[in-house]
């Protein structure tokens, strides 16, 4: 499928003399590329902008060649990269008063601090962008929608995700911007995915949610197949991989679990899948590597573990000792997946109410 996004772009840097505009163009292209996994085709276009400007950098063209550089670190998985362009691609932007880049910049500042649980920096970058976007500034506004939907999401509030979902999704049509919407499609199945994960291990009914959740699954793969996404593949096996556990297709869920190159997955997301292949297999009765793959799973969790992976994994550490016959070991688990689940809920509180507290110009 062609982009029609980056067909716009491209027109755009081909048509104009300004030579700011030309990188402007360059560089979103540059971050449509990244987000669809095109390493290669990203690097080539940040070099062009480099070679064109040199050591003298344009304010502006500083501003979007660095958020292009942080955004390309995000879609390798590097994080803490990301965040660095990112924040300098920010920091000029206000020091230096380039308009044009700030709320995108401060969009994706917010972006990168959701994924770091940097919930009350998110929220005030999260306000920045949606009050100095434009209306016709589709990209920060699309991107500060989307990470403002996925935090009332996380926040356990899909009625009040659902209208910035739907913000994200007229902005990045507006554009033709395909990466945003597939980004939109995998957030709404990923966050279903993950309350029916807890329900489901704590014992709760989970038939309509999942059932909702395996058609947005379905959905988020088709997309990505239909525009060639390369991005972070490892997150559609992980998340394909969860609702086949949770459907009891314990074998299917293994063989795409053994699919994902952990190389290039951060460590800290490592515990849940550990976890569920550890429950796939006590359930296919391979008690050896079950309980291997259980202890791989709890030794995976430290001090930054998000409160939901951590109560996850110890209610499925204690349901795979308990189905291995390690009562103990059960016990122990079980009692630290209540605290963690008592201690994601009064955060997921805490959450709604910072949310609630953002004002916007949408």
């Amino acid at each position: 499928m062609q982009s029609r996004l980056l067909t716009t772009l491209n027109a755009q840097a081909s048509s104009t003399r300004d030579p700011v505009v030309w990188a402007r163009s360059v560089c979103r292209a540059a971050s449509h590329f990244a987000r669809h996994g095109k390493t290669q085709d990203a690097l080539t276009s940040i070099g062009v902008v480099r070679a064109q400007f040199g050591n003298e950098l344009h304010p502006e063209v500083a501003s979007w060649l660095m958020l292009a550089e942080g955004v390309l670190h995000f879609f390798q998985a590097q994080t803490r990269e990301a965040y660095d362009r990112i924040r300098r691609a920010y920091g000029l932007a206000i020091a230096l008063r380039t308009e044009s880049a700030l709320p995108s910049c401060a969009a994706w500042m917010a972006h990168v601090e959701f994924h770091d649980c940097a919930y009350e920096k998110m929220a005030a970058h999260l306000e920045e962008a949606l009050t100095l976007a434009k209306p016709e500034d589709h990209q920060a506004r699309a991107r500060a929608s989307l990470v403002l939907a996925n935090a009332f999401q996380l926040a356990g509030t899909y009625p009040l995700a659902r209208p910035w979902y739907e913000h994200a999704r007229l902005n990045a049509a507006a554009e033709g911007d395909e990466a945003t919407l597939s980004a939109m499609l995998y957030n709404v199945a990923a966050f279903r995915a993950s309350n029916v994960r807890l329900d489901d291990a704590f014992g709760l009914e989970v038939g309509t949610e999942a059932h909702r959740a395996g058609m947005e699954t379905a959905s988020s793969v088709n997309f990505d197949f239909a525009i060639g996404t390369e991005s972070l593949e490892f997150l559609s096996h992980m998340l394909r991989g969860l609702m086949l556990t949770v459907k009891r297709q314990y074998s299917d869920a293994l063989e795409l679990f053994a699919a994902i190159d952990v190389a290039k997955v951060p460590k800290g997301m490592l515990p849940p899948v550990h976890a569920d292949q550890a429950w796939c297999q006590a359930n296919l009765g391979n008690t050896v590597e079950a309980m291997a793959l259980a202890s791989v799973a709890a030794a995976g969790l430290s001090e930054k573990t998000e409160a939901d992976d951590a109560a996850y994994v110890h209610c499925r550490v204690a349901q795979v000792a308990e189905h291995c016959q390690q009562s103990a070991l059960a016990e122990k688990h079980r009692a630290a997946a209540a605290t963690a689940l008592v201690t994601h809920r009064r955060l997921q509180a805490e959450m709604l109410n910072r949310l609630q507290a953002i004002r916007t110009s949408s």
